[in-house]
């Protein structure tokens, strides 16, 4: 038979005193970090789950951020082309006022003049910027895409998708680099050159082929010159061409239209993921208060009742050693 000393007793004691201690320190941690994962050592395979959800967490409040930035640069694009149709409308106004027959030199030459001021507010408006970023400038979205040096207009932008990305993958196109259903991009309708037209008829020796604008730019330029001068037959034309280029504004907001559409589509899925995977997240590693707080009592329990017996069991000192 094995002889119990008062060391081993001693020893024992203090064992289970560490041992109790450890168990109400893991209690107290999950009751004042409201977590069950605190430690890898907690649960494995429940910090790895965690760990997935939590990145798939912060990627979509990610793309609920580039959603938010693409939806602000859509509606100010759709600002823009509105602003842009009501410049139109009153430029065709104007037209259909010059191209009455009754107007004096003097009329003409006041329509002309707020045409030339309308084409004004157009180059303002076709460097409209979200920020910092020019959102009819494709890519280049750090320049002013429209330059007007007093004699010329250059287009400095370009046709390339400037995109965000609103999903694992899915890119999403926030610049209109299409004006309308067809393919004239918002280059083309702002200022379109066309340096070399097939000649009708064929041009005489010596004779230079003109350019022709056929942007939005072009096309006042010309209309305000026929104003002035009275060309009937040219300004009636022109109510055709006017036309055009306000149905190719429309064709744009629609295309805004149903882009916005999209994304507010893609925003309310994203935060109905966001809310499972953080209801998941929590069922990991969450702790259940009522519980943790009944263990933590039952452990502290247990240590007082450890501490009594020990009490007990050391009492013994060196006085009881030497009677």
């Amino acid at each position: 038979m094995m002889r119990v000393t008062n060391k081993m007793m001693v020893n024992e004691t203090i064992r289970n005193l560490n041992t109790n201690t450890l168990a109400m320190d893991k209690w107290n941690r999950q009751l004042s970090t409201g977590r069950i994962l605190n430690r890898p050592s907690d649960n494995p395979a429940g910090l790895v789950k965690a760990m997935r959800l939590r990145t798939n967490i912060v990627e979509g409040e990610q793309y609920l951020r580039n959603i938010g930035e693409a939806l602000n640069f859509m509606e100010t694009t759709d600002s823009a082309l509105d602003s842009m149709g009501n410049v139109l409308h009153r430029v065709r106004e104007l037209t259909v006022k010059a191209a009455n027959g009754t107007n004096d030199s003097g009329a003409n030459a006041a329509i002309a003049v707020e045409i030339k001021e309308l084409a004004e507010q157009l180059k303002i408006l076709a460097n409209t910027s979200y920020g910092t970023k020019r959102i009819f400038a494709g890519t280049n979205v750090t320049e002013s895409p429209l330059a007007d040096d007093g004699t010329d207009l250059t287009w400095n932008g370009n046709n390339a998708a400037f995109e965000l990305e609103i999903a694992v993958g899915i890119k999403f196109r926030m610049n209109l680099t299409n004006a309308g259903t067809g393919s004239e991009s918002m280059q083309n309708f702002f200022t379109d050159p066309n340096p070399d037209p097939p000649p009708a008829p064929p041009l005489a020796p010596g004779e230079i082929q003109l350019t022709t604008d056929n942007g939005i730019f072009g096309i006042m330029s010309r209309l305000e010159e026929d104003i002035r001068n009275g060309n009937l037959t040219e300004i009636g034309a022109a109510l055709t061409t006017l036309d055009n280029k306000i149905e190719n504004l429309l064709s744009a907001r629609s295309t805004i239209g149903a882009k916005v559409n999209r994304l507010e589509l893609q925003d309310s899925r994203l935060k109905n993921t966001q809310i499972s995977f953080t209801d998941l997240l929590s069922k990991v590693e969450d702790a259940d208060m009522a519980e943790v707080i009944m263990q933590l009592k039952m452990q502290e329990n247990v240590f007082r009742a450890t501490l009594g017996a020990g009490a007990r069991i050391i009492q013994p000192t060196l006085i009881d050693f030497l009677r």
